[in-house]
């Protein structure tokens, strides 16, 4: 046993060791196979979750855009809000546009945005579906802006404007900016110009300042018609409008009543000189103001600066609906001109300097909300005939 037992030991590590190496050597290819297969595994992953990634931040495209402007006029006329008191509110917002797509030509629009004189409360501006089809047409649906002015689509972004503020004059009359319905339209495309027309409908429920306070308005039964043509150098623009108006109140300024919205409008740019004009009537039946507005707009680009100069004038038509009652206070008749500058600091931020000059009130309030208080309180006409507004703005888009 002794024999067995000295050769069994002698025998066992040698045997080990040789079947220890044999195994060893047999796997080394299979653990590296293993190991460059896990390594290509982990590489194909990554690549598939960069492209995921990749398509995912194709699909969405987010935009955004910010203004904050110093404000001052020389008395509280009220002209546009501004008044003695320093004001760093009324032209400050933040807005962000996101555009989600759906699909090769369907995308999702979303648009939010933020008012520094509404305590910085977030609200739906837009909120569509739009679908584009190969012949020219497209279609939303959703929460769109009211398409009545040259720049509606672009109020809330004054960096896309000249001017350091919309002419009140044009842009004011209608004081609700979004509706709730859908549109149609149709893009024909020539030689060397373009024409495009719109129909839209739909309704909206909004809330609007009238004498110092917020009143409710009602559009029922929105519809209207935009035309456009250019040849990229001047444009020519139309648009006719229709609804069923209720403005609340004390005493309400309508129920129901027939509202007509008529606007022409043309813009010239070269590049150099640009020439900007709109025209507009607005007719509602009842008490509310029946105004007749225009504004034409001259500026020249001087590299980086464009000096403006603005000329506007509203007069309301049917004063006489008015006469004898405390609502004689919304009859309107002014004249404004404007004076400033835009300075593109960079490719998205501009910076815009303004002074305006607003007069010809007649025996009217000019429309402005301290003259109007002034004349409820037992002022005929308000206190003041003549105001002027200084104004300061940062614009960026991003």
């Amino acid at each position: 046993m002794y024999s067995v037992y000295r050769s069994t030991t002698r025998f066992t590590p040698r045997f080990a060791f040789t079947a220890l190496a044999l195994t060893a050597t047999l796997s080394l290819p299979a653990m590296a196979d293993d190991s460059d297969r896990i390594d290509q595994l982990e590489q194909r992953l990554d690549s598939m979750q960069k492209q995921m990634t990749e398509s995912s931040l194709e699909k969405v495209r987010l935009n955004g855009f910010f203004s904050t402007g110093y404000t001052r006029a020389n008395n509280d006329a009220g002209y546009d809000e501004a008044t003695e008191q320093s004001d760093l509110e009324t032209l400050s917002l933040f807005g962000l546009q996101t555009t989600f797509a759906l699909g090769r030509n369907t995308d999702a629009v979303m648009q939010l945005v933020s008012r520094g004189n509404e305590d910085w409360d977030t609200e739906l501006e837009w909120g569509y579906l739009r679908h584009q089809f190969a012949n020219g047409s497209e279609l939303r649906a959703g929460k769109m802006r009211l398409p009545l002015f040259m720049e509606s689509e672009t109020l809330e972004i004054g960096y896309g404007q000249p001017w350091a503020r919309p002419p009140e004059a044009v842009y004011d009359p209608v004081p609700v900016r979004s509706y709730l319905g859908a549109d149609a339209t149709y893009t024909l495309n020539l030689s060397s110009s373009s024409i495009q027309a719109r129909a839209f409908a739909g309704h909206l429920d909004d809330d609007a300042d009238s004498l110092g306070r917020s009143v409710s308005v009602e559009l029922r039964n929105i519809t209207g018609l935009t035309a456009n043509w250019t040849n990229y150098l001047w444009t020519f623009r139309g648009v006719y409008a229709r609804a069923e108006a209720t403005i609340g109140g004390t005493p309400p300024l309508g129920d129901e009543e027939k509202t007509e919205f008529m606007g022409l409008g043309l813009s010239y740019d070269d590049g150099s000189w640009l020439l900007m004009s709109e025209l507009t009537r607005v007719e509602v039946d009842g008490f509310y103001q029946d105004t007749d507005s225009a504004y034409i707009t001259l500026g020249y680009r001087i590299k980086e600066v464009t000096p403006y100069v603005t000329a506007s004038w509203v007069e309301s038509q049917d004063n006489y609906e008015r006469d004898g009652t405390p609502l004689e206070v919304l009859d309107v008749r002014r004249q404004a001109y404007s004076l400033g500058f835009r300075w593109d600091m960079t490719t998205s931020v501009a910076m815009k300097v303004d002074w305006t000059h607003a007069r010809g009130f007649g025996k009217t309030t000019g429309g402005l909300i301290g003259n109007q208080l002034d004349a409820l309180a037992g002022n005929p006409g308000g206190r003041f005939n003549s105001t002027d507004v200084y104004t300061v703005r940062l614009d960026a888009a991003f």
